[in-house]
């Protein structure tokens, strides 16, 4: 590493270009990928929408929500750059379809109308990174409290009194019926795993415990746990990262919860598509919470069956980069306009590279990746969730598009709701993240800046001399 304003050489990279190792290296590797010249692959894995079933369910579908985040970890202060700050914002977008399409029905947009057809709510939250602390708390200790208060304190809604500390609940429940409590396996203080609990798992309520053991707190945000990617002496973007993706999964959940528990909510079910920016997956220590996402998703569906709403809800993710995203553009001429590819378990071991008997996407997914080609012929990669009592991977009955009832729909409201701003988007999902974004470069400076004046440190900087935030000291 080196020192502060130490400079390479203008010519360090040199030998390293020029090494014999090197361009050995490069002649043993290739892109794993599968080839898209073996056209007949692909082919093989893709089906009209119009094979599916549920065609008739999407032209009743008149509003979307979708949820989408941003996160940054900065430096407190230039001085300091090991001090860090981590913000959260994270947005739900709401639209009206018919309202959307009706303002641009004419020769011109209707500003009026489209800014009529588009409202969206957001909240906020800082989280300590390193070395920041609460006085007689460690630096983890401290993350910990601080990110069970976030989920006590954030209501998704105005309109609703849910916290996203309620709906962690809800998820370890049911569809209107929320768990009292969440399972933790380990204490986070002593360590005590299931050979020591009396229970083998300690039974987290909304506003905390202690350990039977060590006696020491436990907090409901233990039960993401995150503390266990903390750093005290390094950056923290991974632990707020897999905060922020739980927080937008609640959120889209909330929404749902309320749909749910509302007098006309069924109607309004059907009529709505929930729209996630990203996989429907979670990664990491965050991944045990798919299997509460997929029965939380698994109980609704079935009571939409019920009550004969065979394709509700409709839930989806759409991915705007990535390796599935690069895929899709490289093998989207040979899928036919109006079709899904079905990813199986085998191509997506041979375009990662993964060994043929890994079972992908088992601990972390709670729907299946698809490429679907609009009718336009920009790709879209979609996860989607199977029909109650199927698992999505590791389940011969996951690979069958027949066992995903709202594919169909699905693909055909995002066929109606692309646009030209960015390649291969959906109106929606550039709604939301426009709302959520944390913009880098200046925006950084500003957060920065915000973290000094708060925290009292001094700073160099002219936009804190001229102090940007009125009522702050």
């Amino acid at each position: 590493m080196p020192y502060p304003s130490e400079r390479a050489s203008r010519l360090g990279h040199v030998p390293v270009v020029n090494s014999q190792a090197v361009h050995d290296a490069f002649s043993r590797w290739k892109v794993a990928q599968a080839s898209p010249e073996d056209e007949s692959l692909v082919t093989s894995l893709c089906r009209p929408i119009t094979d599916l079933p549920n065609g008739d369910t999407s032209e009743g579908v008149r509003f979307a929500i979708t949820v989408d985040g941003s996160d940054a970890e900065v430096e407190a202060t230039r001085e300091h750059p090991t001090v860090k700050v981590g913000y959260v914002r994270v947005a739900a977008s709401f639209v009206d379809l018919e309202k959307l399409h009706h303002a641009g029905a004419g020769e011109f947009v209707n500003p009026r109308e489209l800014r009529e057809a588009h409202q969206h709510a957001a909240f906020d939250g800082a989280l300590p990174g390193s070395g920041l602390i609460i006085p007689g708390l460690s630096g983890v200790d401290t993350w910990r409290q601080e990110l069970d208060r976030l989920l006590a304190s954030t209501t998704f809604d105005d309109d609703s009194p849910l916290t996203l500390a309620d709906m962690l609940l809800a998820l370890h429940g049911g569809p209107g019926s929320p768990s009292e409590t969440a399972p933790l396996r380990r204490c986070p203080n002593c360590g005590a795993g299931e050979d020591n609990l009396p229970d083998g798992v300690l039974s987290v309520p909304k506003h905390g415990c202690s350990c039977p053991v060590c006696g020491g707190r436990i907090y409901l945000g233990d039960v993401l746990r995150t503390h266990e990617e903390y750093m005290p002496e390094g950056s923290n973007q991974s632990a707020l990262t897999r905060m922020m993706l739980v927080a937008e999964r609640l959120t889209s959940l909330g929404y749902m919860q309320v749909l749910h528990s509302d007098q006309h909510g069924l109607d309004a079910l059907a009529q709505t598509i929930f729209i996630t920016d990203g996989p429907l997956a979670l990664f990491g220590v965050v991944a045990p919470l798919k299997r509460r996402f997929q029965s939380y998703l698994s109980g609704l569906a079935t009571h939409c069956n019920v009550n004969n709403r065979a394709a509700s809800p409709l839930v989806v993710g759409v991915e705007k980069s990535g390796r599935f995203v690069e895929h899709a553009q490289l093998v989207s001429h040979l899928i036919p306009p109006g079709s899904v590819m079905a990813l199986s378990t085998a191509y997506i071991n041979r375009m990662t590279g993964r060994a043929p008997q890994h079972q992908y996407g088992t601990d972390e997914f709670y729907g299946r990746r698809f490429i679907y080609r609009t009718t336009s012929g920009n790709p879209l990669v979609i996860t989607v969730p199977p029909a109650p009592g199927i698992a999505p991977y590791g389940d011969v009955a996951g690979e069958d598009t027949m066992n995903y009832p709202t594919l169909r729909p699905i693909c055909e409201v995002l066929d109606r709701v692309q646009t030209r701003l960015y390649a291969n988007a959906v109106i929606p999902v550039a709604l939301a993240h426009s709302a959520a974004s944390l913009p880098l470069g200046v925006g950084q400076s500003v957060l920065r800046a915000l973290g000094q004046q708060l925290l009292g440190l001094p700073s160099r900087s002219l936009v804190t001399q001229r102090g940007p935030f009125p009522g702050t000291h």
